[in-house]
């Protein structure tokens, strides 16, 4: 490689494209996205990346880099392309949370919220600790490279400055109904048992009126649901890689209607 191409605008611009598509997919990916990921450390895997990949995607249009206009259009689209791969993935753990979240609702844990630094939100503890486990889950099975393997294949599948972005809104729209119906999957168990914990309270407080309730019911339920919690755990294990098959396809998806 001599220095000429070093310096060819064009090349410069495709692996500035890219740096913009690797950042737009860290930025909204889960692992790579989580804040105790720090930015240093994603900027220069995105950089790195960049680096690595240009070599094998072919270069934008050289009339669309001499106009300052096409290259904002083209970096927008860059930056839009990258973070709808992102939510694509991330719809999977946004399923898991809701479920982790209702299991903690329903076991009374939604008066000791704590503030979460990496969502800037309050969460119940059980939530954020079936949060972590499954983000542990993730790393075994190496999603993290199967996000990389579907980034470099958007690359393939999608041009520089090709992605067809008005046509991913329905395809997202259907994901986040996905994300409903995986969080009511692995949910509902939990849901069902504590509606026959409540019919069953309820019952007793009618037989026994003069029963403190609140002072039964609470432990109770806490036992119940940390005994559900554990076998939440036992059970997302071996229903993870179906999980993480979803995922790909949706990602799949969202690159097949992009290039459209």
């Amino acid at each position: 490689m001599t220095p000429e191409d070093l310096l060819d605008p064009v090349r410069i611009a495709a692996i500035f494209l890219i740096f913009v598509r690797v950042g737009g997919m860290m930025s909204a990916a889960p692992f790579f996205g989580h804040k105790s990921i720090p930015v240093k450390v994603r900027l220069l895997l995105a950089i790195l990346l960049s680096w690595v990949v240009v070599g094998f995607v072919t270069p934008p249009p050289a009339q669309l880099i001499a106009r300052p206009l096409g290259l904002v259009v083209a970096i927008g689209t860059e930056m839009l392309t990258g973070i709808a791969i992102g939510f694509a993935a991330q719809f999977l753990f946004w399923g898991v949370q809701y479920a982790s979240d209702v299991l903690g609702f329903q076991m009374g844990l939604a008066m000791a919220q704590i503030f979460d630094p990496t969502t800037n939100s309050n969460t119940n503890p059980l939530g954020r600790l079936i949060m972590m486990a499954f983000l542990m889950i993730f790393i075994l099975l190496d999603g993290q490279h199967v996000l990389l393997e579907g980034l470099v294949f958007s690359f393939d599948a999608v041009p520089l400055a090709g992605g067809n972005i008005q046509a991913t809104g329905p395809q997202l729209l259907k994901m986040a109904g996905g994300l409903f119906t995986t969080g009511l999957r692995l949910a509902s168990p939990f849901m069902v048992t504590f509606f026959l914990v409540e019919s069953a309270m309820g019952i007793f407080a009618r037989v026994v009126p003069q029963a403190d309730l609140f002072s039964l019911g609470m432990p109770i339920k806490l036992l119940i649901g940390l005994s559900l919690a554990v076998l939440f755990v036992q059970n997302l294990v071996p229903l993870a890689p179906e999980l993480l098959d979803n995922m790909s396809a949706n990602v799949i998806d969202l690159l097949n209607i992009l290039r459209s």
